[in-house]
């Protein structure tokens, strides 16, 4: 669709707003009719996702969190599709609940504030989607007051 650089037409992807489903729950008032509507059927992978960096409880001064994350039994695709493949997708990071990157490499370098921070990274499908189980990581870091 016009102006979705990173996303496929007629794709599911919940962070982007011009996703068909946004669209349609948009467009029938966010979707709460009541109606059950039927899941799609997502696709399985067996690959194992890790942070590398940060360390676990790891203290980061300044706020740049430098994000490595290590990736087997798939790869990193550069560029979003309708063709879903158990071995090809890319990594959305997520630090508490809010989406900060959607990245077709293992490294990344993100923002955090003072404080505790919930990282969560995970290989998705080509269509943004997860798969079916999730291939998620999670890890905990805290920035100091400045």
């Amino acid at each position: 669709m016009e102006g979705s650089p990173s996303c496929v037409e007629d794709s599911w992807c919940p962070w982007c707003p011009w996703s068909p489903l946004a669209l349609t729950l948009t467009a029938c008032g966010g979707g709460s009719s009541g109606a059950a509507t039927p899941a799609k059927t997502r696709p399985t992978s067996t690959a194992k996702l890790d942070i590398i960096d940060p360390a676990a409880g790891s203290t980061i001064p300044g706020g740049t969190v430098n994000v490595k994350l290590s990736l087997e039994g798939a790869r990193i695709v550069p560029a979003a599709t309708k063709d879903l493949k158990p071995d090809e997708g890319h990594v959305h990071l997520t630090m508490d609940d809010k989406l900060q990157s959607m990245s077709f490499s293992l490294e990344d370098t993100i923002q955090a504030s003072p404080g505790t921070h919930i990282l969560l990274a995970e290989f998705v499908a080509g269509d943004h989607a997860p798969f079916n189980p999730r291939v998620q990581v999670t890890r905990t870091f805290v920035v100091p007051p400045a």
